[in-house]
């Protein structure tokens, strides 16, 4: 999801159209690229089952190094407390590296939740993208938009990490609109979706995002204060 900020096309596909190879789509969304460095102020929003609503200022930072690689920056700000930092790197055709406050980050300490929200920083950098096992099911309308719903497994779970995504792709601008994730359980047990975008000059911008804690009912918002 770390289409966070913008969404980028890669190609319209019709219904009529046979499905996509799943590895493919899985390496499309991965290799989309930032177009520029940018820095983005957001509000993360945590709203309990009583309604009390907890809110850190996060700012989200993009550095494109060069064609090939880039890192993302998610920096929690709290009163009185020390700043919360997470960053991925991203570089074409390698595996996400992960730092936690300048240290590498690794296994279920990337399922730890940002600014105590249900999104983690494995989220925010689609890691489940990166598993060899990748299908497209079938094509299905969603938010009204036409979506490939693609199913993502783990061949390797670490403890308390998640066993499969399924994601529906939007097949216009190729960003993920909603997504169901699972551990060893039947039922999702959060579901993530994209709740406003705006078009700005001609590409679709995320204003806020959420992600939803079947279990405990919490609802964490990730709104966006774009310029």
């Amino acid at each position: 999801m770390v289409t966070v900020v913008v969404l980028l096309g890669f190609g319209r596909l019709s219904a009529a159209e046979p499905l996509p190879d799943g590895r493919q789509l899985a390496s499309a969304i991965r290799e989309l690229l930032p177009e520029k460095s940018a820095e983005t102020p957001a509000t993360m929003e945590v709203i309990e089952r009583e309604r009390k609503r907890n809110k850190t200022r996060v700012v989200i930072r993009i550095d494109k190094t060069d064609k090939a690689q880039w890192s993302l920056t998610c920096l929690a700000k709290r009163e009185g407390a020390v700043d919360d930092q997470w960053r991925v790197h991203y570089a074409l055709g390698q595996a996400n590296r992960y730092e936690h406050n300048g240290h590498p980050a690794e296994g279920a300490k990337i399922y730890s939740g940002l600014a105590d929200s249900s999104f983690t920083i494995a989220d925010l950098g689609m890691d489940f993208l990166h598993w060899p096992s990748q299908s497209v099911l079938k094509t299905q309308r969603r938010k009204s938009r036409l979506c490939h719903v693609l199913e993502s497994r783990n061949p390797n779970p670490a403890k308390g990490g998640y066993h499969r995504v399924v994601s529906w792709v939007d097949q216009k601008t190729g960003g993920i609109l909603l997504a169901d994730i699972y551990t060893d359980e039947a039922k999702p047990v959060k579901r993530f979706s994209v709740k406003g975008l705006t078009k700005k000059d001609g590409r679709w911008q995320v204003d806020e995002m959420e992600m939803r804690d079947t279990k405990t009912r919490v609802r964490s918002r990730l709104h966006f204060h774009l310029k």
